[in-house]
């Protein structure tokens, strides 16, 4: 974990204290429009950007898995473990490439292979298209011969809800389940209807119930929002396996990863919880320009060495 001194840390607009590269980070988006906002078109092109202060991860290689339409990130010394990474972009926006240092810098934190698959976005592939491709992803994994136990399944924003939900069709399918499941701030009521939607509203620079219900329209079409395989609040949490759950302070959808934890934990699993004081949506993205993000990452490649366990003759 990354350690913050306070004279490296200024109070953002809500008091909290985060460090200076996050407060000159907030400022740049609070200034800039809100991409949920924007045309589709515009959107979508923007979301091919959104790791653009991140930095390049080091001891990493990265190969294309043309099964997938993905990529993978290998890290020099290799754990065994694998994540099978779906990136968010609420349902309409994203690709492999735009997560690609993420994936890069989990596969360095944690050890494993990192598997970044694509999947059919809305709207012109509603729902359940994507769960189909998530799952298909992960049988891929399993018959290229990565044992269930030692893959991790991880999402962030919408891709986070969609963990939660694969591992759900998993289950209901009674395949061979994960080691774990990590989320980071995950999407996960597409009903949008957690206390933080309003709690949050005047702190969130970057996410509106406005914009998430619209996107929630085109990947439902004429499925409920509380639906479970596409809402994952809305589910029976029992025999999943155990979770890490991540979620920015400051973000509408904060209450999303608090409902995951909660139910998984009241089913019998294990479940954690890290909400991160001052932080944005999806803020460990930016690895290496935020030291919250690194600090962010090494919390999950620690939780992902000690689930995603390789099995051994």
């Amino acid at each position: 974990m990354v350690n913050i001194g306070a004279s490296d840390c200024e109070p953002w607009d809500n008091g909290v204290m985060v460090s200076s590269e996050a407060t000159r980070l907030w400022a740049q988006f609070a200034a800039a429009p809100k991409q949920i906002d924007l045309p589709l078109r515009e959107r979508r092109a923007a979301g091919e950007q959104a790791e653009s202060v991140t930095s390049e991860p080091d001891g990493v290689r990265y190969e294309s898995v043309p099964e997938v339409g993905g990529l993978v990130a290998i890290p020099e010394h290799g754990s065994g473990g694998s994540v099978l990474y779906l990136f968010g972009g609420g349902y309409v926006l994203g690709s492999p490439a735009s997560r690609r240092k993420t994936a890069g810098h989990v596969a360095g934190a944690s050890g494993a292979r990192v598997v970044v698959p694509d999947y059919r976005l809305a709207p012109e592939h509603p729902f359940p298209a994507a769960v189909d491709d998530a799952v298909a992803a992960y049988r891929h994994m399993l018959a290229s011969g990565a044992p269930a136990e030692s893959i991790v399944v991880m999402g962030d924003s919408s891709g986070g809800g969609l963990a939660v939900a694969t591992v759900l069709a998993l289950r209901d399918t009674e395949d061979t389940l994960p080691g774990g499941v990590v989320t980071m701030s995950a999407w996960a009521d597409l009903r949008c209807a957690g206390a933080s939607m309003d709690s949050r509203a005047d702190v969130d620079i970057m996410a509106t119930r406005e914009g998430l219900l619209e996107m929630a329209g085109w990947y439902l079409a004429k499925t409920p929002a509380t639906a479970p395989p596409a809402s994952p609040v809305y589910a029976d949490f029992a025999r999943l396996p155990p979770l890490l759950s991540l979620a920015g302070g400051d973000e509408v959808l904060l209450d999303d990863s608090v409902r995951l934890m909660r139910g998984f934990g009241e089913a019998g699993s294990d479940a954690t919880l890290f909400i991160g004081g001052g932080m944005q949506h999806v803020w460990p993205t930016w690895a290496g320009a935020l030291p919250e993000a690194d600090a962010a990452i090494q919390l999950i490649g620690d939780w992902v060495r000690a689930h995603a366990r390789p099995v051994t003759s």
